[in-house]
């Protein structure tokens, strides 16, 4: 490839990633990239320096003049985001520029506009798409003002020539490009790639241990967000239907459990709506009252129902609503959020709008209620659960008819409940196709007596109405299915199409009890190869998200910890190495020689090898020192910010110590549990204490620097006496 197109090449290409990166945040629309594109590509055939000499100066600048009005009608009408329609300025100015470039100075011009792009792309989003435009950014810029310097220094080499008259070759005569014949294009691009190589082989250290700071302004975004989702705080019946159609991404979610011992019906509760006017559902009050953090944690519940605790994280992307999802019934939320609101009935909202993907955790209790445990009479109602959970509005008379027969043989609230449910699952059949129903003046009516056929909120709605004729509390939930499982990195994918609606009915004593009366919906089978693909990509880009955007001061303090625990285990693995070396060889040299000597060649060479092991070990001991210098102090820093989290991070490092020793904690095991488990062992009072303390700042009052101070004395204790016992059982272990 010869210098002229090998420069153009890479500068096109420059061009390309910065907007390419822009267009990967959906913040630029079809129309505003087919320009750019098409500018791309017609700059790159035709003349443009000709173009720009068909017209005077005063033309083109009134041609960038008169997208100052155009400038401010996208602003006020078309985008209603400054930013948005400052990025539609900057890719007209690309495009005029691409299509008027005559001079070396117009690509400076459009290597500025490009890394301007992905600078703005930053405030936006940072995803997979995002790494490969950067690649091609740092790959395309290396090369690109590589080539420039030399096109420049080649022009300034032919005019000292001219001026100082000396003679030009005929083959170097003409355009400067010709003095670089020859060009050898692929060592260069062996070059640019490996400098880019250890550009990032470089950066993925100084990312990985340099303090971190917080990533709030990371997560600000400009301009109006991309509500790809059809969630509503109310529900119209028929609404959902074109919901379904939407294969867009909402959220991603990972769990701590298996995916074999998740419940089969697992769902994303978003709002609960108690209000039925005949057509619609919403909330009957808007009063929210807001919740304090404890130890890093929104507290929600003061108590469990069982032992079934599931801790979700969202990975949300910006959706047009602040509720915040969780699976029934929430314990805690991560203070991730910053603000957290909760209503009369058990909604959770955050701040709002909503510009930027959201990422936060959630502690449930899935705990399923006991039939034997629930009161076989509702008994005494809250106030406001009957006040606005039992309302009925004029419905047709023979929808409570058809709610006495169904549960007519049902004993207890609970089995009336599951006779409804049951009834409509099997009498009735799932369909998107509802032509004129939204429009009836009595839907639910029409659903049940004459088309028998419905998507999930008249299947929720005919079951939530049928439970208050029955005089049992319900409401309907408006949220997500779990949506498609993705074995590869666990987690699961949810869209517009799991938009989902259910209902509660509230049973004492367990409170508000899942009920899903929407039979089964059909499913789309992929192929697999296509799907695995699919999967492939969607599990990058969870990876990315988790560890890479979200990489902050705990996760860097984990690493550390985790860096420090393998070159202890390193450190150990080499003296029992050396324990076993120095027995077996004591043991073939008294075969060699029965008698002992004064010194022998043999023992001579195993002695110099071990002063030098033992020198290494010991000059290794500084690193290690500094190591857990780094780490105090990134603890300190941590505690002083957080001390929550500083004390977990100290348990942790406990359990890592005890791991290492043999006593591992199961993963069905609660905290306290292992500490009991433990209770014999010489250091047994001290975990315990270690875990009480850890336990009541988890789930429950405030931390202060004296939990923090206590915490750490018991840590060094235990590292004390594991010192202790670890001599004991290498001195049982070299025993005859």
């Amino acid at each position: 490839m010869s210098f002229a197109a090998y420069y153009k090449l890479s500068s096109y290409c420059l061009v390309a990633s910065g907007f390419l990166a822009l267009a990967t945040t959906g913040a630029l629309g079809p129309i505003s990239l087919g320009v750019l594109g098409s500018a791309i590509i017609a700059s790159w055939f035709i003349d443009t320096v000709r173009l720009r000499r068909a017209l005077p100066p005063w033309a083109w600048a009134g041609i960038l003049l008169a997208y100052v009005p155009a400038y401010y009608l996208d602003w006020r009408f078309l985008s209603h985001s400054t930013m948005t329609s400052t990025l539609h300025l900057m890719l007209f100015i690309a495009a005029l520029k691409l299509l008027t470039r005559a001079a070396d100075r117009d690509y400076l011009y459009l290597y500025l506009l490009s890394f301007c792009a992905l600078l703005a792309t930053t405030t936006l989003t940072i995803n997979l798409g995002f790494l490969s435009c950067m690649f091609l950014f740092l790959t395309s810029v290396i090369s690109a003002l590589v080539l420039y310097e030399m096109k420049r220094s080649g022009a300034r080499a032919t005019k000292e020539a001219a001026i100082q008259n000396i003679v030009v070759p005929r083959s170097l005569r003409g355009s400067e490009f010709e003095l670089f014949s020859g060009f050898p294009s692929g060592a260069l691009a062996l070059l640019t790639l490996s400098l880019v190589v250890l550009i990032v082989a470089l950066a993925v250290p100084l990312f990985l241990l340099l303090p971190r700071v917080s990533l709030e302004a990371s997560h600000r975004s400009f301009g109006r967000p991309r509500l790809i989702s059809g969630f509503s705080e109310t529900v119209e019946l028929g609404a959902i239907g074109t919901i379904k159609q939407s294969k867009a991404l909402v959220m991603k979610v990972k769990v701590d459990a298996p995916h074999a011992k998740l419940p089969p019906d697992l769902k994303w509760r978003g709002i609960a709506l108690d209000h039925f006017d005949g057509k619609s559902w919403s909330c009957s009050t808007a009063d929210r009252n807001q919740i304090p953090t404890q130890a890093g944690y929104f507290k929600l519940q003061e108590y469990t129902q069982g032992t079934d605790i599931l801790v979700q994280t969202f990975f949300l992307e910006p959706i047009s609503t602040d509720v915040v999802f969780g699976s029934h019934q929430v314990l805690a939320v991560s203070g991730d959020l910053g603000w957290l609101e909760r209503d009369a009935s058990d909604n959770i909202y955050t701040l709002t709008p909503r510009k930027s993907a959201l990422r936060y955790s959630v502690v449930s209790d899935i705990t399923r209620p006991d039939p034997k445990l629930i009161a076989s009479a509702p008994g005494r109602l809250p106030p406001d659960v009957a006040a606005c959970c039992l309302q009925v509005p004029g419905e047709d008379p023979r929808i409570a008819v058809l709610a006495r027969s169904v549960t007519a043989a049902a004993a207890t609230p609970y089995d009336k409940a599951l006779a409804l449910e049951q009834y409509l699952r099997n009498s009735y059949i799932y369909s998107l196709e509802l032509s004129g129903m939204p429009k009836n003046t009595d839907p639910l009516a029409t659903f049940l007596f004459s088309v028998r056929r419905g998507h999930c909120e008249y299947f929720a709605t005919a079951m939530a109405a049928m439970l208050r004729q029955l005089g049992i509390p319900s409401r309907l939930i408006n949220g997500f299915r779990a949506g498609e499982y993705n074995s590869l990195s666990d987690h699961w994918t949810v869209r517009d199409c799991n938009a989902h609606s259910w209902v509660e009915a509230y049973l004492a004593p367990y409170g508000w009890v899942e009920f899903d009366p929407t039979p089964a919906e059909p499913e789309a089978k992929a192929p697999s190869f296509l799907k695995t693909i699919a999967n492939l990509f969607d599990s990058l880009d969870l990876w990315w998200s988790d560890n890479v955007v979200e990489y902050d001061l705990r996760k860097q303090s984990l690493l550390v910890q985790a860096g420090q625990a393998q070159i202890y285990s390193l450190q150990s693995n080499a003296r029992e190495c050396l324990r076993r070396m120095a027995r077996g060889i004591d043991a073939w040299l008294g075969q060699l020689y029965p008698r002992p000597r004064i010194a022998s060649p043999a023992s001579l060479a195993v002695f110099l090898v071990a002063t030098l092991l033992l020198t290494a070990i010991v000059l290794f001991k500084p690193s290690v020192e500094l190591l857990r210098q780094f780490m105090h102090v990134i603890g300190y820093r941590r505690s002083r910010s957080d001390p929550g989290a500083a004390i977990v991070g100290l348990y942790t490092e406990a359990l890592n110590l005890l791991k290492r020793s043999g006593w591992e904690r199961e993963r069905s095991q609660t905290p306290l549990e292992f500490a009991r488990d433990l209770a014999q062992e010489p250091f047994g009072d001290v975990l315990f204490s270690l875990t009480a303390i850890y336990n009541r700042v988890r789930f429950g009052r405030a931390v202060d620097q004296n939990d923090i101070s206590q915490v750490r004395e018991l840590l060094r204790s235990l590292r004390v006496m594991r010192t202790s016992w670890g001599k004991a059982q290498a001195d049982q272990g070299c025993a005859p």
